[in-house]
């Protein structure tokens, strides 16, 4: 189950920092990143039954409103694997692009093949930028844009696959 954060509440806000620690180290987000996210941005998780399993956070751009940028997602390594994160990410863009936003905008790591396949193929994100030393000396990352068209032909496809 996907649902939107709208309250901070400890647990869930100790659950989300774990899950950010776990996924990218001393890049990840704490309590002093998380809470103004929930207040001013979204984020969405992924639960199982009371657990959360997954997150996802996005900011709105001030120089463009229409469009949302993807902050980071991560999933529990227990639950990775199991499509978990990507139908965290699927759930999330489809509100997201129900509340008027265009486009969707995200970086990944140059290197990290997997991650690129999943936006790519599955979700239907364009690779339209390199950003040098995005996060220090030798963290560069990839630049991705989803627009909200090609995000419903995407799913457009998978639900009407073209016979072959």
């Amino acid at each position: 189950m996907v649902e939107l954060v709208s309250r901070i509440e400890p647990r869930l806000l100790a659950r989300l920092v774990e899950l950010e620690q776990a996924a990218f180290g001393a890049g990840g987000m704490n309590e002093w990143h998380l809470v103004p996210i929930i207040r001013h941005g979204r984020v969405f998780v992924s639960r199982n039954n009371a657990e959360v399993l997954g997150a996802v956070q996005y900011i709105l751009d001030w120089e463009r409103p229409e469009l949302a940028y993807m902050v980071g997602v991560s999933v529990a390594a227990e639950a990775r694997g199991q499509g978990i994160g990507t139908g965290l990410i699927t759930q999330s863009l489809n509100r997201l692009f129900a509340d008027k936003i265009a486009e969707v905008e995200l970086t990944v790591e140059a290197n990290n093949a997997a991650a690129i396949k999943v936006y790519k193929e599955k979700l239907g994100f364009e690779i339209t930028g390199f950003r040098e030393n995005e996060y220090g000396q030798g963290e560069d990352r990839l630049v991705m844009i989803l627009t909200r068209d090609r995000f419903k032909s995407k799913l457009s496809q998978e639900a009407f696959p073209a016979n072959s």
